[in-house]
Formats: structure tokens, sequence, C-alpha cells
């Protein structure tokens, strides 16, 4: 009685043991970006960011003519306000854009852009 019921337990546990997934092979972690990669990437992002606002900006400027053409002075103050928004949010972005690109150039000539030497905090 004992042998049937191990027979059985070492059975099914067999059965278990083979359905069970073998492990794949250990695959490297994930290397994380470099700190100029980070910020190039963010670089492109504020581009691409201010490109868009340029866009915006030259659509609400078309539409500020259009309406002052066609005497609706209040769209086409609206128009103005938002032409303003975004040439504003398009200096924003470049500015980022070129702070972001010149510390991924000064990464990559190997300057240490995040530390400081004590000196210069007095």
């Amino acid at each position: 009685m004992r042998a049937g019921f191990f027979a059985v337990l070492f059975a099914s546990t067999a059965v278990l043991v083979s359905a069970a997934p073998f492990p794949s092979p250990r695959q490297p972690p994930p290397r994380q970006p470099t700190a100029q990669e980070i910020h190039q990437v963010l670089g492109d992002h504020h581009h691409e960011q201010a490109l868009h606002h340029i866009t915006e900006a030259q659509n609400h400027h078309n539409a500020r003519v259009e309406a002052h053409q066609n005497g609706e002075h209040e769209a086409a103050q609206m128009h103005q306000q938002q032409y303003q928004h975004h040439v504003e949010q398009a200096t924003h972005h470049l500015a980022q854009a070129n702070h972001h690109h010149a510390q991924a150039a000064a990464l990559h000539n190997g300057q240490d852009i995040h530390h400081r030497n004590i000196d210069e905090l007095d």
C-alpha cells in the first residue's frame, strides 16, 4: 500500500515538474542610459516641442491677420494672445533644448557638469 502511494506521489510530482518551465538563460539587466544620452533625448524632445509651438504660433498669426481683415477684432485679439503664448512656449523649449544639448556635448567632451568646486559655491 505504501509503495503504491509513493509510486502515485512520485508520478504526479514528475508530471508537475515536467510541466514547469525551465528558466531561460540569465539575461543581462537592461542597460541604464548614460547622462549624455538622457540630455540628448531631453534636448531632442524640447526641440520637437518648440517646433510644434512655432507651427501653432504661425497658425494663430495667419488666423489673426484673416480675422483682422474680416473686421473680427475680438477674434483677432484672441489669436494675438494665442500667438504670444506659443511664441513664449517655443522660446522656453528652445532654451531648454539648447541647455540639454550643451550638457550632452559637455559630457561627450568629458566635462563633469553636475559637480562644482567648493570655491564656486561661495
